[in-house]
């Protein structure tokens, strides 16, 4: 079996931290001068192309978030497996020959197109009748979490028992109303129309961020490309490294998985990996130290009025009762580090030369 995972773009993730007299693990505690000689960061070019947000996607996200948990599954009969089934299924995996540990299941349900087994598995089964038996010869990825079967050829004798598929229900007003009742996060909509929207702005939103990361992502490699860096403080670096890691570590937990495990199937090992996070940290750490470093030159350092409404606005979103309970899970330097950043890159596309500007949202 497999999921097709992919890594994640390593970004800032805010952790509490102490901070010892002297330390240098935030930006506050050093002169950003001493560690960058800048260069131009003026008139910079910059484009991007937003990603279209599609019928498709709307639908789609639709279909497997709120239908799907209310679609019923029926028998079919008179038809062989078809994609989008739902195979009832016994399966023995063979490695030369001899049955292999983890390999054998009956009375499997197995979607056929889920890609919950590896490549070449669920598409074999397609066109084969109740009863009948097919015979797969498939290769393990490289890696795989099992290091015994990976790159290891192997046959698949698989039996369906049965053939079911889904049917969905018709987006209506009840049905969202139903929905809503039930817990489901519909953003408060009670219409279906109004569940259209809502779902078209999510994906709007997350292009928008997209488009937004890769333009400031252009600017910030010009200006690197043309400054001059001094080695960043350990501290500093270990900080932006431990928040990469502790990103990663959770994406790995949402597919079940341990950091090692998860890295692996990247095709990383552990000296790797750190390796890789540490690197990571360190060029974090020279973006956010000539971020500072502008900011101190154009007066871009958000003031105490500004850090309190942001905490204000954070406390509203994420349901805070007090700010004392915000503090308790957010680090406030790295919120102060944050807001540097973006008012930094908005300098620098207003005295920029952006092409692409996104579209306005419907």
């Amino acid at each position: 079996m497999k999921r097709k995972i992919y890594a994640v773009a390593a970004v800032f993730v805010a952790s509490l931290f102490l901070t010892a007299c002297g330390s240098k693990e935030y930006l506050k505690d050093i002169k950003a001068e001493k560690y960058v000689t800048l260069g131009n960061y003026m008139g910079l070019e910059a484009s991007a192309n937003m990603m279209e947000v599609t019928d498709d996607y709307v639908e789609g996200y639709i279909s497997s978030n709120f239908l799907e948990p209310k679609a019923e599954t029926v028998s079919v009969t008179g038809r062989p497996v078809q994609e989008g089934d739902i195979a009832n299924i016994d399966f023995v995996g063979y490695q030369d020959g001899v049955a292999f540990e983890g390999g054998t299941g009956t009375g499997f349900d197995l979607t056929i197109g889920s890609g919950q087994f590896i490549d070449g598995f669920e598409e074999g089964l397609i066109g084969a009748e109740i009863g009948e038996q097919v015979s797969l010869n498939l290769t393990f990825p490289d890696p795989y979490t099992n290091p015994d079967l990976a790159g290891q050829p192997v046959v698949f004798e698989v039996t369906v028992n049965s053939i079911s598929e889904k049917q969905y229900p018709e987006l209506t007003d009840e049905l969202v109303q139903q929905l809503s009742e039930e817990g489901y996060n519909v953003g408060q909509c009670q219409t279906a129309e109004e569940l259209n929207d809502w779902v078209y702005n999510l994906f709007y939103q997350s292009a928008l961020s997209t488009y937004e990361n890769e333009i400031e992502t252009t600017m910030a490699s010009a200006i690197m490309n043309d400054s001059t860096f001094q080695d960043p403080p350990k501290e500093l670096v270990d900080r932006y490294t431990q928040s990469i890691e502790n990103n990663v570590s959770t994406r790995a937990a949402s597919y079940g998985m341990t950091l090692a495990q998860y890295m692996l199937y990247q095709g990383m090992d552990e000296d790797a990996y750190r390796a890789a996070f540490e690197e990571e940290g360190t060029q974090m750490a020279k973006r956010y130290i000539m971020y500072q470093a502008i900011a101190d030159n154009e007066g871009l350092n958000p003031t105490e009025e500004e850090v309190s409404e942001e905490i204000s606005s954070i406390m509203t979103v994420y349901g805070y009762a007090s700010e004392e309970e915000l503090k308790e899970n957010m680090d406030e330097e790295s919120i102060k580090e944050d807001m540097m950043r973006k008012k930094v890159v908005a300098f620098l596309k207003e005295n920029g030369n952006v092409q692409g500007t996104p579209p306005a949202a419907e």
